[in-house]
């Protein structure tokens, strides 16, 4: 698929969280066809090697890394690292994070903690540790996900949807506190992707039961798909959004309307 290239990074070296997982793949694999030098950070080694070795055969530029962004040590060697071997990191993308259907009473405190340090304390240790080179270039941009529930609200979800509405606060002052570097900070906010996350271990009579109850309240009437996701992504990165800054781009087939 061609894209303009003032709707997308056309250079430079992005940095992936979550890079194994459906978004975060899709926009490894987006960045890289059109000639950016990709970080595919994961949890999951396996994972960030799968899709680096399917960019590279398609002869773009990767590095597959396996980085708990939990672990503050492990975020900064990585960056050391992936600076080291592909440059300074132009792009930061924070897909990383997890999810998990729970009635409130029944969140512990320790679920409550898991869910806040993967998605909001590893957030922001990625961000911290590419900072100091972006203000030092002064330029630079960022995407944070979030998601639809931090917005509208999700039952069952009281720890990932306040976790998601921290990404959305942060990524608010982010921008603001960094205009004057010259370094974009904005956010996508998902609804229903057809991704594995969102899969879980449904069997399939489950999963199309589940697919076809949440189209009925979606506009467009279908899921997402994960490419659409890393389209929003792309672009938020490129020059065409060069005045762009504290935006939350909702990628959800209209589904916040309702």
């Amino acid at each position: 698929m061609k894209v303009k290239a003032e709707n997308h990074p056309v250079a430079g070296v992005a940095f992936i969280t979550g890079g194994g997982g459906g978004i975060g793949g899709a926009t490894a694999e987006r960045l890289a066809a059109n000639g950016v030098s990709v970080v595919v950070a994961d949890f999951n080694a396996k994972l960030s090697e799968a899709v680096a070795e399917r960019i590279i055969s398609r002869g773009g530029r990767a590095l597959p890394m396996a980085v708990d962004v939990t672990k503050l040590a492990e975020v900064n060697a990585a960056v050391s690292a992936a600076e080291a071997a592909l440059g300074p990191i132009d792009f930061l993308v924070n897909t990383a994070g997890h999810f998990q259907w729970a009635n409130t009473e029944d969140i512990s405190g320790n679920d409550f903690e898991d869910m806040f340090r993967v998605h909001v304390f590893g957030m922001h240790s990625m961000v911290r540790s590419v900072l100091f080179g972006m203000q030092k270039r002064r330029a630079g941009a960022i995407v944070n996900v979030t998601s639809i529930h931090a917005i509208r609200g999700q039952a069952h979800t009281t720890h990932y949807s306040a976790a998601k509405g921290a990404i959305l606060a942060y990524t608010k002052a982010l921008a603001r506190e960094k205009s004057s570097y010259d370094i974009r900070v904005n956010a996508v906010a998902p609804g229903p992707i057809d991704t594995p996350l969102w899969r879980g271990k449904l069997e399939d009579a489950e999963l199309e039961e589940k697919m076809a109850q949440r189209s009925k309240i979606i506009p467009m009437g279908r899921l997402g798909t994960a490419d659409e996701v890393a389209a929003g992504i792309a672009f938020l990165l490129s020059p065409g959004a060069s005045y762009l800054t504290g935006h939350i781009m909702t990628i959800d087939g209209g589904e916040v309307m309702n």
